[in-house]
């Protein structure tokens, strides 16, 4: 997990990496500059300039703790970075290997490649959950999960979801699911896409602290933590479907 902000607004204890435990770069790939660009397969693929930090990877994969913390100045490069892990751990990204030709961690050795391309990954951004009003930030928050929702709808086909369970994936993916039941969707999609796949899930989370400091600045404060508390903590906090 990575959060742009100082603190974690959750009761989940979290380990925070306070750097890379990697050489300096191994690799500069030329090219034109990637001004204002934070796709990882986009970059790699239309050959923009890139200082290769793919050795981040292992350290995540080092790392003993299951959360992790990811904390570093504005345009640092982390939703670069998260756009890096997701591309190498997620199962349906097209040419995964081709994108990490090359690259620092493809010499790393098996014992981290065997990772490449093996897991399910929920990936969401909460970047643009600006508000003035709590009302709008649950709906904005409920479109946001909802996408994630509906690009894992193959939940719905093969017989992963009993009646119920089909009913409330139906539900957050048309944004018409109470705010308990948003409160829960994350920890239950961990859950099915590990039924699903029989691999644990690699959870992304960009900018969590958006929403919280909207409604710090807003008036919505109590009514933000408390949703986030709830949510995080389903999904985070000793979650057996979490990577």
């Amino acid at each position: 997990m990575r959060a742009s902000g100082k603190y974690c607004h959750t009761n989940v204890p979290m380990n925070i990496i306070p750097a890379m435990n990697t050489a300096p770069p191994s690799k500069l790939l030329a090219g034109k500059p990637p001004i204002g660009l934070s796709d990882f397969p986009r970059l790699i693929r239309e050959g923009y300039c890139y200082v290769d930090k793919s050795l981040l990877i292992r350290s995540v994969l080092d790392s003993p703790a299951q959360v992790l913390l990811l904390p570093r100045p504005r345009r640092f490069g982390k939703t670069l970075n998260l756009s890096m892990l997701r591309a190498f751990f997620d199962r349906n990204m097209i040419d995964s290997a081709e994108l990490f030709r090359g690259l620092a961690i493809e010499q790393a050795g098996e014992e981290y490649t065997v990772h490449q391309g093996r897991y399910p990954v929920v990936f969401l951004t909460l970047k643009d959950v600006k508000t003035l009003n709590w009302d709008d930030c649950l709906g904005h928050l409920r479109q946001v999960i909802s996408g994630e929702f509906k690009r894992h709808e193959i939940l719905l086909e093969g017989g992963f979801l009993d009646t119920e369970e089909q009913k409330q994936f139906q539900k957050v993916r048309a944004c018409e699911c109470a705010g308990y039941e948003l409160e829960r969707s994350l920890s239950n999609l961990l859950t099915w896409l590990e039924r699903a796949t029989g691999e644990q899930v690699v959870l992304l989370i960009d900018e969590y602290d958006t929403p919280i400091h909207a409604g710090y600045q807003s008036g919505f404060y109590e009514e933000i933590t408390g949703f986030m508390r709830n949510w995080l903590s389903g999904a985070l906090k000793d979650h057996a479907s979490l990577k």
